[in-house]
């Protein structure tokens, strides 16, 4: 597997067809206010540090996308392709942007067990629960590297 974080230039050139990606294996769980975030997100962005997008290749094949916009605040997704969970992508997707971004926020319905298990797994902390856009009950999550390296220090 191939991780690229990309580049303004890589996301004009694969646009169209990442944004295809999502809507087509995000599995209707992917708010229209993330997609329009990520057909809207101008290329410029991804030069400083509030947006990032990570895309996992086998080949030329892509396995797995992950996008923020402002840490996560405005948007945060992740994809991976079917044939492909549970083997590690979505985790080394979201590490990446996370190491990029040096802080995370994330928005997960309650009935996304999966992405529940991931965030869980990368260290992410539950700090809020509220009614998400889709009426679901929806969990805020949290990351930011210096709160995990002061974790970190206080378990040596």
């Amino acid at each position: 597997m191939e991780l690229q974080l990309l580049t303004p230039e890589q996301w004009v050139l694969e646009r169209k067809r990442l944004i295809e990606f999502a809507v087509r294996f995000g599995e209707k769980r992917l708010t229209v206010a993330a997609i329009h975030s990520l057909r809207r997100l101008s290329p410029d962005l991804l030069t400083g540090d509030g947006a990032v997008i990570a895309v996992a290749k086998v080949g030329s094949r892509i396995v797995g996308l992950g996008f923020a916009a402002e840490a996560g605040e405005q948007s945060c997704i992740i994809v991976t392709h079917p044939e492909a969970r549970g083997i590690g992508i979505g985790f080394a997707v979201m590490n990446a942007m996370m190491q990029k971004l040096g802080k995370l926020t994330c928005q997960v319905a309650l009935d996304n067990v999966p992405s529940l298990t991931l965030f869980f797994r990368l260290g992410m902390k539950a700090v809020a629960i509220s009614t998400g856009p889709t009426g679901k009950p929806t969990l805020r999550f949290e990351w930011s590297k210096e709160e995990a390296v002061g974790l970190a220090e206080q378990q040596l």
